[in-house]
């Protein structure tokens, strides 16, 4: 759970209105800022005024698809640190590879456990709040 300082933004795009809304709600539960929308371009509009720490996308969602979202956030410079989260029914092998190369950082099959979902974001944003520095030996050198 987020301390009060650090609350994280997280975008939930899921057609299906109860699964939208159980996302949501656990999430609340957890301490998150949340907002969500029921299709593509509703989610596109909204990435375009806000940035958020993970987005978790529906890949089958009326509008645009969530593979199109996905591709458009992962180019987005502004975005370049959100997380994307994929939640579908499409578990085919090439889906997944797909979905990879498109930069989706999870590919999340349903049915799926909340509880599954919830360390997955917990995960993600354990990674976010970390410092990376990478020191290169030699890296003064001119080769």
């Amino acid at each position: 759970m987020p301390n009060q300082s650090s609350v994280k933004k997280i975008l939930v795009v899921e057609d299906d209105a109860n699964l939208n809304r159980l996302i949501s709600f656990n999430l609340l539960t957890q301490g998150y800022t949340v907002e969500s929308v029921f299709n593509g371009l509703a989610a596109k509009d909204i990435l375009s005024k806000e940035i958020f720490d993970i987005v978790i996308l529906d890949i089958m969602l009326p509008g645009m698809d969530g593979f199109q979202l996905c591709e458009y956030i992962k180019k987005n410079p502004q975005a370049f640190k959100t997380f994307v989260v994929v939640v579908t029914a499409r578990t085919q092998v090439g889906d997944k590879i797909y979905g990879n190369i498109l930069g989706a950082d999870y590919y999340l099959c349903k049915p799926f456990s909340v509880a599954m979902l919830l360390g997955i974001i917990d995960e993600l944003m354990t990674v976010r709040d970390k410092e990376f520095v990478v020191t290169v030996k030699g890296g003064d050198k001119k080769w």
